[in-house]
Order: C-alpha cells, then structure tokens, then sequence
C-alpha cells in the first residue's frame, strides 16, 4: 500500500505534463468578460484570444466568426448568433492570424448570461471557446 501512494503523485505529474504536452499546439479560445458581474444596465467587454496558431497563418487570416449569446431562460437552441464571414482582400503573402477578438454587449435585463464565441478557419477548422457566464444583478 505505502508503494501506491508514493507512485501516486509522480504519475499524477507525469499525466498532466502529458496532457499539458499534447495541448500545445492545438488552436485554442480563452473567452473572458469584462466586467463579469455587475448592475443593469451592464455594459460588458468580451475579449478572446488565439492560442497554438502561428503568426502567419493563412487559415486565420480574416476566420469566420460566430458569437453566441443565450439570454436568461434560452437554451442553446434559441440563442442569437452574430456571424461575421470576412474575407481577405488582400496578397497571400500579407496573411496574419488574427488572435484576439472583441464584442461590447449591453444588458438590460437581469439575470444570467452565457457568451460563446466559435471561429473557422478557411479550411472550415471550428475553434469553440468554452461559455463566458456574466451575471446582471437589478439593483433594488
């Protein structure tokens, strides 16, 4: 039993440097809101990064982009899309990935919110951001 346990933390390391190792690499989105909680009317600043793409990577040049936004009571369904589909005008030698985009979005109605963003590349790769939860709190 003792030689479980001290095998225990040097394999819990070894898993996650594992994981750590395959997750680099991989496009990933990092959505954050700005404030996340606050009073009605609420004006927040949502703002996501572009991670494990290179610099000038033509796939991420002008991506499609898809913000999801479901208002308290809605599911995932019934939530309001906001698709932009750019395109580049210009050489393919000037390609540069964009890595951070952003969305100012006011509420007026208290409750909870949940924001997501989805980006695809030109080759139709989907990037999802996990949800963003912003909490509008009426003030009595």
């Amino acid at each position: 039993m003792v030689g479980l346990c001290a095998l225990g933390p040097g394999a819990a390391k070894d898993k996650a440097k594992k994981k750590e190792d395959e997750s680099r690499g991989k496009p990933r989105l990092h959505l954050t809101a700005d404030p996340a909680v606050g009073f009605v009317p609420l004006t927040t600043h949502l703002t996501a990064i572009l991670t494990g793409v290179a610099p000038d990577d033509a796939n991420f040049c002008h991506p499609a982009v898809t913000w999801m936004r479901i208002d308290p009571g809605q599911t995932e369904d019934s939530a309001s899309r906001y698709h932009e589909d750019a395109a580049c005008r210009h050489p393919a030698s000037e390609s540069a990935a964009m890595t951070t985009y952003t969305k100012s979005v006011d509420l007026y109605q208290p409750g909870a919110y949940l924001f997501k963003l989805v980006v695809e590349g030109k080759d139709h790769t989907r990037i999802e951001s996990a949800y963003m939860h912003v909490e509008a709190i009426r003030v009595d």
